[in-house]
């Protein structure tokens, strides 16, 4: 193979990859290509000034992180030539496949070397070589793809023998070497979610409450911080727990030992159902809900259950109006307060006092409607916004739109999230 090194410096990368456990026990592995390639840059009077590797174990997306990474690296140290075994080492996908021809096509110093096809690509190659590159990119997809058949047909195998194809909920643990992992309760975090489901399905405590109260007791999400309501919601629903588990909308029977019994799992669903159609339909009429408010802020109060009692509270010294009555008062208090009145301008008919406690329930019934439609035209807006900067956030990695550009559209969507999750942490308090 001829190849002419415009390069002064006779700098070079070298990029090395492997997509299977199978790939690194039949001489694709790592420090394989390594050597391979330093052999090849010796001989061709090269000096490798970094070595970038992708494991077979590493996350889509954190192959493209590296991916970009070192392009972004040859930018900067303005390196002209790239050493790889194989084109399908290379690009995994289209997306990069594009981003390595276009940096190709940007200077004509540049050169990708693919040392076990005799390949080299540059901007002056001649046809015949670059239509090989084209066709080696068309096969590197199908090899993918195959690939990823491969993988479902791998996880629908794992379904069939009751196993779970992907990490367990909080709770569980996964020990066992590759090919015979399990899914095993672990005890560090699984009496704190027992606790969680016991609570809940009490009917005493809300999401939106359990978040503070989990985080009392304990519970920690992998950061090191507070398990936030939306994802207590999703773990109150995920069946693995009382030993089943779901894939793809769909529920199957597992092998793994349940946390909890079906039937507390059950309640649990039945209030989650029930709070999510109307908090008015639960076996606790809230009478005075959005109805009394606070004497020392001014504050809507919030109305709970407490081993079968009914109490009315301000929350408002927990946020920015710093209210200082922190006191709980029964419903039969608020009741004897305002009984004196209600028995002065109270109606006498019987069917005129029952049409009037109808109106108010329909009229709180209302208000509930309307609060959840907020919130689920809300929670829509927030999905649309994160994933417009997932979008962006792809972008900056895949190096595919200017990074200043992206930074500053990111930013816009962080304003544009908190502008979302303040209005719904609102509305989802009024209605619990």
């Amino acid at each position: 193979m001829k190849t002419q090194i415009k390069n002064t410096k006779n700098e070079a990368v070298v990029y090395c990859r492997v997509s299977s456990k199978e790939q690194e026990d039949t001489g694709y592995s790592l420090p394989a290509q390594e050597k391979l390639l330093t052999e090849y840059a010796q001989r061709k009077g090269l000096s490798i000034l970094k070595v970038f590797s992708v494991a077979e174990s590493a996350s889509g997306a954190k192959q493209r992180k590296i991916f970009g990474e070192m392009m972004e690296y040859m930018r900067k140290k303005n390196i002209q030539i790239l050493l790889c075994e194989k084109v399908d080492r290379l690009t995994r996908n289209l997306k990069e496949a594009v981003v390595a021809n276009d940096w190709i096509e940007a200077n004509e110093e540049r050169q990708i070397h693919f040392v076990k096809q005799n390949l080299v690509i540059h901007k002056n190659a001649k046809s015949d070589e670059k239509f090989r590159w084209d066709i080696e990119i068309v096969l590197a997809k199908k090899f993918i793809s195959n690939l990823s058949e491969e993988v479902k047909k791998g996880q629908k195998e794992k379904i069939a023998q009751g196993g779970l194809p992907t990490k367990p909920p909080t709770g569980y643990k996964t020990i066992g070497e590759k090919g015979h992992k399990i899914h095993v309760i672990d005890e560090k975090t699984a009496p704190l979610i027992k606790k969680m489901f016991e609570m809940y399905s009490t009917g005493n405590y809300s999401v939106v409450g359990l978040e503070d109260e989990m985080y009392k007791l304990g519970l920690r999400s992998v950061a090191g911080n507070k398990v936030l309501q939306s994802r207590i919601y999703e773990l109150l629903q995920d069946p693995f727990y009382c030993g089943k588990m779901k894939w793809n909308g769909e529920v199957y029977p597992a092998k793994h030992e349940a946390l909890i019994t079906k039937d507390l799992f059950e309640k649990a669903q039945t209030i989650l159902k029930r709070r999510g159609k109307t908090y008015l339909s639960t076996k606790h009429n809230y009478l005075f809900q959005s109805k009394i408010f606070c004497e020392g802020c001014g504050g809507v109060l919030s109305w709970e259950t407490q081993k079968g009692i009914l109490y009315g509270h301000c929350n408002n010294h927990l946020k920015s109006r710093n209210c200082s009555k922190k006191t709980y008062i029964k419903q039969e208090e608020v009741e004897e307060q305002i009984d004196v009145v209600f028995d002065k301008i109270a109606p006498k008919s019987e069917a005129v006092l029952k049409w009037i406690e109808e109106l108010i329930k329909d009229e709180n019934a209302g208000q509930v409607k309307l609060r959840e439609t907020e919130i689920q035209r809300l929670n829509g807006l927030l999905a649309n916004i994160r994933k417009e900067k997932d979008k962006y956030f792809e972008a900056t990695i895949n190096r595919t739109v200017d990074l200043e550009y992206c930074e500053r559209k990111i930013t816009e969507c962080k304003k544009e999230e908190s502008v979302c999750t303040g209005p719904i942490s609102l509305h989802m308090n009024l209605v619990n």
